[in-house]
């Protein structure tokens, strides 16, 4: 009984061993024909590959073209920029040309000087030599502009680069508009600067005194001169 038993243990072993030997025998077959490729799945399988490697390339090269077409765009919007300031600035710039030529008004800080003829004419005296004369204007004016006056008027009426003044007796006549003494002449500019050029010694103020004429200045923190009438 016990050498049978024997056998019939071996058996069972060798029985189970064929087995597990048969079953793994199977198993990797299976799981090779799984993993092996045929040559076509071989060649679709490098075509999408490849397919997907030229995706990414192109993908990388757009990113590119992206980023330079933005760097693009913002030297556009930089240099547009630049333009706007630039043009506001030519815009200024013409603004105050025509303010100085007289096409817009004006208005600023400046002097005003004011000629009387003299309160006291001898009797044996010419009178003619002690009124306001066109030359005593045209001094005044000469030296305001020399001395950077922005804008003048004579009497609220402005100067412009082809103004004519005539002298007529004791009136004087601006552009054909006629006007009485005392003559008040108005210059927006550094008011310093005006004041010391008119005061220099053996300047203007010192000749229209010595010709008998009253002069008299003053500092303005306000002058307004309209635009000229066409």
């Amino acid at each position: 009984m016990k050498l049978k038993g024997r056998h019939v243990i071996l058996s069972l072993v060798l029985l189970i061993s064929g087995f597990l030997i048969s079953f793994n025998y199977q198993y990797t077959n299976s799981d090779s024909r799984v993993i092996q490729l045929s040559d076509q799945e071989w060649e679709k399988d490098y075509y999408y590959r490849q397919q997907l490697i030229n995706l990414e390339e192109k993908n990388f090269e757009l990113r590119n073209e992206l980023e330079n077409k933005r760097q693009d765009i913002q030297q556009i919007e930089t240099e547009l920029g630049q333009q706007e300031e630039d043009t506001s600035d030519y815009v200024e710039q013409k603004k105050q040309l025509q303010m100085l030529t007289g096409e817009l008004p004006i208005k600023g800080k400046g002097m005003q000087v004011t000629l009387r003829d003299a309160d006291y004419i001898p009797s044996e005296a010419n009178a003619n030599q002690y009124i306001v004369h066109e030359r005593h204007i045209q001094l005044v004016l000469n030296e305001l502009f020399s001395a950077g006056a922005k804008a003048i008027s004579i009497n609220g009426q402005r100067i412009f680069k082809d103004s004519f003044i005539v002298c007529t007796g004791p009136v004087i006549t601006v552009d054909g508009s006629k006007y009485p003494a005392p003559f008040t002449i108005s210059a927006i500019g550094n008011q310093e600067t005006l004041e010391t050029s008119l005061n220099l010694t053996n300047g203007v103020v010192d000749i229209l005194v010595g010709d008998n004429i009253e002069v008299t200045m003053e500092e303005m923190d306000r002058i307004e001169m309209k635009a000229r009438v066409n």
